[in-house]
């Protein structure tokens, strides 16, 4: 069965009957996950270019709101009962592992198994530089990272030694909900990331963007291949899609076809993503491109109505 969730208004909107009505809507509309972006801090200016635009421009402007994902997903968590929570992504080397397995555990505690832990190594120089911390060294902190974090969900005691992190005799409770931890989702699209996928992925979690359903097909299927070679058995790692939609009166043509964002009427996204379906993908993430409330609310609508029903079928 494929799996359908949709962003949190998180990023421009510091309103939380707006993320509350989204994920409420979300749920109502049974759509099975609600997911929330990060940032920590973003500069005013930079030189840095964003991987997932033709053009290399950032899509957030300066001076927008963004939400903690942690926070609001813990939030979330509080009325609702069924949608997974999800990171899409957690910028995991701007963190201390151990304070994300801690704070991803007690998501699942409170959600009741819930949570989904996206993570990825980050793009912007300027964010690591303005926390103290190596943006040439963020691939190799992550693949550390991502162990400690295991570790610290599965291990009674916790020992580990690594370049970044020396840890011994500590123990990380409550241990997740979820057994044996909950699904650990690895972004981005670049040949590091498929093989942190292959090591320690449930899921690799490309958007879609520069790629097609057969170059998507064969790569994950060599990630299962790495994954099995490394012992973790076959079809170890899911595929799970992220999608920019502009389903708006009025949709920005011109910024979709830059950042691979899906326009037109449903009929038409029903059958591209029909394809990616085929090639493999079982949870899509929709990410709604909205100026308001109201566009995320239509967003959902038109999604839960007229093209979840029909790829679920």
């Amino acid at each position: 069965m494929i799996e359908f969730g949709v962003s949190l208004p998180t990023i421009g909107m510091d309103d939380p009957s707006a993320v509350r009505l989204v994920a409420e809507q979300a749920e109502a509309s049974g759509l099975d996950s609600v997911w929330a972006a990060d940032h920590i801090v973003l500069p005013t200016s930079h030189t840095s270019t964003y991987p997932y635009s033709a053009d290399g421009e950032f899509l957030i402007a300066p001076g927008l709101p963004f939400l903690d994902q942690f926070t609001t997903l813990a939030w979330v968590a509080g009325f609702t009962s069924r949608v997974k929570l999800g990171t899409a992504v957690t910028l995991l080397p701007l963190r201390h592992p151990l304070a994300a397995a801690k704070t991803t555990a007690t998501l699942d505690v409170l959600s009741g198994g819930r949570s989904i832990l996206g993570v990825a190594a980050g793009w912007l120089r300027e964010e690591f530089e303005a926390l103290g911390l190596d943006f040439d060294q963020r691939g190799a902190a992550l693949d550390e990272s991502l162990r400690l974090v295991l570790a610290a969900w599965t291990e009674q005691e916790v020992r580990f030694e690594g370049r970044f992190f020396n840890v011994q005799g500590v123990e990380s409770y409550p241990h997740p909900a979820q057994a044996p931890h909950p699904p650990i989702w690895v972004g981005g699209h670049t040949k590091p990331v498929m093989r942190r996928a292959a090591l320690y992925g449930d899921a690799w979690f490309p958007p879609l963007f520069a790629t097609t359903p057969q170059a998507l097909a064969e790569a994950h299927r060599s990630m299962n291949e790495e994954a099995a070679a490394h012992g973790r058995g076959d079809g170890a790692v899911s595929l799970s899609l992220r999608v920019l939609v502009d389903l708006r009166d009025e949709p920005d043509i011109a910024g979709a076809e830059k950042r691979g964002a899906l326009t037109g009427e449903p009929q038409r996204i029903t059958a591209t993503l029909a394809e990616y379906a085929e090639a493999g993908v079982s949870h899509f993430v929709f990410l709604p491109q909205a100026r308001s409330l109201a566009d995320v609310q239509r967003t959902i609508d038109l999604l839960s109505t007229r093209v979840v029903p029909e790829l679920r079928s």
